[in-house]
């Protein structure tokens, strides 16, 4: 008797820019993986083929879509890499700890009180190359691939979470434009204008206003496991895979004249949104393997390791920071990550079972 074909989710973490850091390693896997089982890597690999369901945020929205929608990763990789700094075109600058950094960061702030620092025009130019002009029916009945794209309704101030229509009663979302999800699940307050979408549904009108999913749901992964109960077929097993974008440690004292700080010590509110995106990173994880492990044996979860940047190469690691320093770091510290998690997968650092979940979904590429 074959074995049952277990229900495989993708979680990918937001984190600005960073998305290069997740897209890169990712592919340096499915390489590693592929020459492991004597495969000569001949063209594109299709990773995304391998998920039943794909859930992420912001950054991580785009990641999600590429993969669901078959773009190979190394167009991933190139589109961060070329359209960086037309994203981010008035990047925070970078911080080391020094006055200097700290006179520039509160001059970047004085000039972020009537508009944020970058337009949306950009970002919506380099998804078109990536993603066309498709929407969420029709991926869904190219690929039979279900997607959860977080975001927020900033009118209502409510969660709104994208879906392919993988389940009978999920059809809300069929004519959103793949490109708008990931605007609206990526637009940082500070960073980005909200993301207005008019509805799509014939003689509406009315305009949704969305702001980045990142504030309440960075790490997605409760998302995927909630989807993944619903949905999934009672007799299959769930494997979940987590992937970071190799956050940055933020640990650092703060002086009694530094814990009364304003809007400038906040850099205009750009230090919550970062704030809120490491600590959801720090927990959620966490919490996910808690509510894996009550399933009875049914859930399979692992989170991929993240190294550890320097303290001077942390500095480097701001959400916009999409200067050729900050990338090329990005780039290494995938390689790092990639090292570091192969090892663990076939060493035995990990588990046998969960090695075997997470590496059959690197197989066959």
């Amino acid at each position: 008797m074959s074995e049952i074909k277990p229900y495989r989710v993708l979680s990918l973490d937001g984190g600005g820019i960073r998305g290069l850091y997740t897209a890169s390693l990712l592919h340096q896997l499915s390489l590693r993986f592929s020459r492991l089982e004597g495969r000569t890597y001949t063209g594109a690999l299709d990773l995304g083929a391998k998920f039943d369901l794909i859930v992420g945020t912001s950054t991580g929205s785009i990641l999600a879509m590429a993969l669901a929608a078959g773009v190979p990763l190394e167009q991933v990789v190139g589109m961060y890499r070329t359209e960086g700094s037309k994203i981010f075109t008035k990047q925070m600058p970078l911080q080391h700890g020094c006055l200097s950094d700290k006179v520039r960061g509160w001059l970047w702030t004085a000039l972020r009180v009537k508009s944020p620092a970058n337009q949306s025009l950009p970002l919506r130019l380099a998804l078109e190359k990536v993603l066309g002009d498709e929407n969420f029916d029709d991926l869904y009945k190219r690929r039979k691939i279900a997607v959860c794209i977080p975001t927020i309704n900033a009118e209502t101030q409510r969660a709104w979470v994208f879906k392919t229509a993988h389940g009978p009663r999920l059809t809300r979302d069929n004519n959103y434009k793949l490109v708008d999800a990931c605007m609206a699940s990526a637009a940082a307050p500070v960073y980005f204008p909200l993301h207005g979408v008019k509805s799509p549904e014939p003689g509406v009108n009315a305009t949704t206003w969305f702001v980045d999913g990142g504030l309440w749901a960075n790490d997605p992964v409760l998302i995927g496991l909630a989807e993944a109960l619903e949905f999934a077929p009672t007799d299959r097993p769930i494997h979940v895979l987590s992937v970071g974008t190799g956050g940055a440690p933020k640990s650092k004292p703060i002086s009694q004249a530094e814990s009364k700080r304003g809007v400038l010590g906040w850099k205009g509110g750009a230090e919550i949104v970062g704030m809120s995106l490491e600590a959801q990173a720090s927990v959620v994880p966490y919490l996910a393997s808690r509510f894996a492990k009550s399933m009875g044996g049914r859930v399979t979860m692992h989170r991929l390791l993240d190294p550890i940047p320097g303290t001077e190469e942390a500095g480097y690691l701001a959400l916009d920071a999409a200067g050729e320093k900050s990338l090329n770091l990005l780039e290494a510290m995938a390689q790092r990550a990639t090292d570091l998690n192969y090892s663990a997968l076939t060493t035995g650092k990990v588990d046998e079972a969960t090695s075997r979940a997470v590496r059959d979904m690197f197989s066959n590429l």
